[in-house]
């Protein structure tokens, strides 16, 4: 699957994501209107059956206390008429004095608005109907009503963010690649030319040891034109052959220990078996297992202390793959992000290595790579292949 079908893949989720959560509101908005209409209804009914009893009671304390108490009580516009005039009404915003023309206009006009979405309620007296509670939606449900459309607003508004972020991040992670590719470029091509130049150097004070010197030019030759063949397969699906992991980690053990400068006091042992065959490229695995033992040299302060590369058989299926340094340890918050793109510790590195030597060994080769301990002192960096 390409990026860009990654890219619509992720735009399409965000879609029906909004979809789903605009649909998911709407029907809790629905259900929300629904019961408080039905409890505004219910509110009326019961207004209807206390206005009606306190107009046939005797005691007039029981009209006055349902006008005075009941009444203000709601929370929703009522109008109650009687002989097709306007009786009483509560909570109504109109701007005109009350009783004046405009006002009893614009009352009439809301009765009519009211009574299509809500029938009214009958006012009866000694059987007899004299008038009618008009009644309609409470102020939140007209509130609500906009609710969804603001919430689905604000939906979109967070995908529109979420893309434009993603956009950035991609760029952001584009950029570092760009940089990291050059510097460990620079990085990888570094070791080998550093080397032919002490070795071109060496030759010419001590044309004597002439065999044995080109012997080690040819190796560094052909160390940059590996180096030239990893760049080629990173990229591609790289083509698999039998490997004897062991022989390939003895011998980049070797060469690195070889190449380390003089001055620094680095031991590099192992502690391998015979042989153990996986299915792999040589190149590609070679250069994952390279970066990660020049991470430990580099992790070792002051050009002193111990690299041990120990192989283990888990049963008859996998290997392990253990680097274990005496260096000054991986801080807890950075040993989630060692394997990311741009990460490094080194105020100049390349930030690349690491990622590179975990695409190699997880996406390529269907193995598992990760921090198993780091502290002063001690750090293990466990990788596990499959067995052939």
């Amino acid at each position: 699957m390409n990026q860009h079908q990654n890219s619509a893949n992720i735009k399409l989720a965000l879609f029906a994501l909004a979809i789903t959560i605009s649909s998911l509101i709407f029907w809790v908005n629905r259900q929300m209107v629904t019961q408080l209409r039905f409890d505004a209804q219910k509110q009326v009914k019961y207004l209807a059956q206390a206005y009606t009893k306190a107009i046939n009671s005797t005691d007039e304390h029981e009209l006055q206390f349902v006008l005075d108490v009941v009444l203000p009580s709601l929370n929703f516009p009522i109008v109650i008429t009687t002989n097709k005039e306007i009786y009483a009404t509560i909570n109504l915003e109109i701007p005109y004095e009350e009783g004046s023309p405009q006002y009893n206009n614009a009352v009439w006009l809301i009765v009519h608005r009211m009574d299509d979405e809500f029938t009214p309620l009958k006012i009866v007296w000694e059987n007899i109907e004299v008038g009618d509670i008009h009644f309609g939606d409470p102020d939140i449900v007209g509130r609500m009503r906009w609710l969804p459309v603001m919430e689905l607003c604000l939906a979109l508004l967070f995908i529109l963010l979420s893309l434009w972020g993603m956009r950035l991040i991609r760029k952001s992670e584009k950029n570092s690649i760009y940089v990291g590719m050059a510097r460990e470029t620079a990085h990888q091509l570094g070791t080998p030319i550093s080397s032919l130049m002490g070795w071109f150097k060496l030759l010419q004070e001590d044309p004597k040891n002439r065999d044995e010197i080109m012997d080690s030019i040819d190796d560094d030759i052909h160390r940059l034109t590996a180096i030239s063949d990893r760049f080629a397969k990173i990229g591609s699906n790289p083509k698999k052959d039998d490997i004897d992991i062991c022989k390939l980690i003895e011998n980049i053990a070797l060469y690195i220990s070889h190449r380390i400068s003089d001055r620094s006091k680095i031991n590099i042992n192992t502690k391998i078996p015979e042989s153990k065959w996986i299915l792999g490229d040589e190149t590609l695995l070679s250069w994952a297992f390279e970066n990660l033992i020049k991470n430990s040299v580099d992790a070792i302060e002051r050009g002193e202390g111990d690299i041990v590369i120990e192989l283990t058989s888990i049963s008859n299926k996998q290997i392990q793959i253990d680097i274990i340094d005496s260096g000054k340890g991986i801080p807890r918050k950075d040993r989630s992000n060692v394997f990311k793109p741009g990460f490094s510790s080194k105020k100049r590195g390349w930030g690349l290595g690491l990622s590179l030597t975990k695409r190699i060994i997880e996406e390529l080769h269907q193995g598992k790579i990760f921090v198993l301990k780091s502290q002063p002192g001690k750090t293990v960096i466990r990788a596990v292949l499959n067995l052939k």
